[in-house]
């Protein structure tokens, strides 16, 4: 295919900074956009992008980044720019996250699964997902895939019962359309950890030769939250 019909690169999207959420960090989320890429994280401290500056050391694969370096009361905004082999795209729209103020806990609702009618509901402990990496990325059909997913408890706490669910997707973003190839579940991880989880899954047939994506998502409790996901590329061949 000639480089002019190269499809431009699309940003990421649905930026989320934490509003007072959390005491020693503000937590950036966002999706990953039409394709898979690298990202870069950018503050500044106004919505126009006053000062602004590079978070990102270098281009990473997950879609969340916790920022340490925020002072308490002081208000930053946060954008993503995406790097795939598109080339790179332009930045997101600015969100706004602050680090707590005070001891007062604050519901974080993008990332709750509790009723907000609920009293004293207070922020949740979960498990972050990484990445998701195979030693090859070429299959066949049927094949025992052998995966490894990269885990973070950013918490102090324990995180409760995790259930952590594989599939197999024709784009890197996970919808109900994708096939569930493995769901395991998994006993708290302990907090201020970087688990390392090495698993095995099965490519069950019939599959159409082609290139896909391996979806890893992450559900505390049993609650699938999409902010919690990681992707890999593969391809899978046929006999």
């Amino acid at each position: 295919m000639g480089a002019g019909n190269e499809a431009e690169a699309l940003a990421p999207g649905n930026v989320h900074a934490s509003d007072g959420v959390y005491d020693k960090f503000v937590l950036v989320r966002w999706d990953a956009g039409e394709q898979s890429g690298q990202f870069r994280v950018f503050r500044a401290l106004s919505v126009r992008g006053a000062s602004m500056q590079e978070l990102t050391a270098k281009p990473q694969k997950s879609t969340w980044f916790c920022d340490y370096s925020a002072e308490k009361g002081r208000d930053y905004y946060y954008a993503i720019s995406e790097t795939n082999a598109a080339g790179e795209a332009q930045l997101t729209p600015f969100d706004k996250g602050f680090i707590r103020k005070d001891s007062k806990l604050v519901m974080d609702e993008s990332v709750s699964s509790v009723n907000l009618d609920k009293v004293a509901a207070g922020k949740q402990v979960y498990v972050l997902i990484e990445e998701i990496q195979t030693d090859t990325t070429v299959f066949e059909a049927g094949a025992t895939v052998a995966y490894r997913l990269q885990l973070s408890n950013l918490f102090d706490e324990t995180t409760p019962r995790t259930d952590i669910k594989i599939f197999l997707s024709a784009d890197n973003t996970w919808d109900f359309e994708d096939q569930l190839l493995v769901s395991k579940s998994y006993s708290g991880f302990p907090g201020s950890t970087r688990p390392l989880l090495n698993e095995f899954l099965e490519l069950k047939k019939p599959l159409v030769p082609g290139n896909y994506f391996l979806i890893a998502v992450a559900a505390p409790k049993g609650q699938i939250l999409e902010a919690k996901t990681a992707v890999t590329p593969i391809t899978i061949i046929g006999k």
